[in-house]
């Protein structure tokens, strides 16, 4: 599949929603859903800011990009070149692109933020994004066999004594050979992986145990992964807590099904817990959900009403205090095909409710 075959598939659902919303355009300022329409163009300057420099409008009729002066080029050669976008510009000093959006679409226009006199929509058009297309899918296999193969390689020579910051570049210098973005990290060395659920990466030094996750985005796609080394044998209480982090992990990929639920996981994950005698883990922190263009498309809840398309991507994240255990993957009628996995690190091996799982095994070192 071509980006331009891509491209049309996606204007094509745009398109069906503004006739169901009764839109005569929609206007796409936030950079994943720029992403997502331009088949991977990035319409960033800073990785850290949501709003794009340059916006999507499309019609019924036709599609723009706009963009003051500064911008407008290299959208032009570099992000939407033989797409099939008109590239719409103004002076960078003058604030133009509600008026250029009104000249073109006039009233009853849908934006993905809000915006003074147009149509804040974006909870129902975050849907359109979730049936990933086999080009993204490909991306994300791409994007995942990276940064397995980065995290793992870095964390195959950490050392004690390195810091989790040090850590944490080691990784970002890898990802970025491959202009994939690291968007988060969560490095937590010892008994910070005890305590903490979100551990930003800090200045301590790794003594005997450091948990690592990232977040990574490719062409506007997102994954998520964590990996658990240990330095001398850890002891079997961990290695049992681990394994079993794992198997709730299986359980939750095993039961998310195209057409079920998005809470059926959870449920699932939760009685899990309690039957290993985890009481009340599942509390302390949020257990994942559908991922794509941002880390987490919906944070799922144990009431969570969504359902769950064919080709969408997920992760789960469950966790017990001290233990994690995080793998991306993609959702088929033939069970689910995994983003990250291990390539360096050692394998589990495990069948939960027929499907047979490779999965990361804490590394000892």
């Amino acid at each position: 599949m071509t980006r331009a075959e891509e491209v049309k598939i996606k204007l094509d659902r745009v398109r069906e929603f503004l006739q169901r919303k009764g839109l005569s355009a929609m206007l796409m300022k936030k950079q994943p859903n720029f992403s997502w329409i331009t088949a991977g163009g990035l319409n960033m300057v800073g990785i850290a800011t949501e709003i794009g420099v340059a916006s999507v409008l499309v019609t019924n009729d036709n599609c723009y990009v706009i963009a003051n002066k500064i911008e407008a080029p290299r959208m032009r050669d570099e992000e939407v070149a033989e797409l099939g976008f008109e590239i719409v510009s103004y002076e960078w000093y003058e604030n133009k692109e509600l008026e250029i959006v009104r000249k073109i679409a006039g009233e009853k226009v849908g934006c993905d933020a809000p915006v003074p006199g147009l149509i804040h929509v974006e909870a129902e058009f975050n849907e359109l994004r979730y049936e990933l297309t086999q080009s993204e899918v490909e991306r994300y296999l791409y994007l995942g066999e990276k940064l397995s193969r980065a995290l793992e390689s870095v964390l195959l020579f950490t050392r004690p004594n390195d810091t989790e910051a040090e850590i944490a570049g080691r990784i970002s210098a890898e990802l970025w050979k491959y202009r994939i973005d690291p968007t988060g990290f969560m490095v937590a060395a010892d008994e910070r992986a005890r305590l903490y659920r979100h551990p930003i990466p800090t200045m301590k030094k790794v003594e005997r145990l450091v948990m690592v996750s990232v977040n990574a985005r490719y062409k506007g796609l997102i994954t998520t992964v964590t990996r658990m080394v240990h330095f001398g044998e850890p002891s079997k209480q961990l290695l049992k807590q681990y394994r079993e982090n794992v198997e709730i992990e299986c359980v939750m990929i095993a039961r998310t099904r195209i057409g079920e639920k998005m809470n059926v996981p959870v449920l699932a994950a939760i009685e899990e817990y309690e039957k290993r005698g985890y009481h009340d883990e599942w509390k302390l922190h949020h257990q994942g959900g559908p991922m794509g263009y941002y880390a987490r498309d919906v944070r799922v809840t144990f009431d969570c009403q969504q359902i769950v398309r064919r080709n969408q991507a997920f992760c789960w994240n469950p966790t017990i205090s001290g233990t994690k255990s995080e793998d991306g993957f993609i959702v088929t009628e033939k069970g689910p095909i995994m983003i990250t996995k291990p390539f360096v690190f050692p394998a589990l091996k495990l069948e939960v409710e027929g499907i047979s799982f490779v999965k990361p095994d804490m590394l000892v070192l």
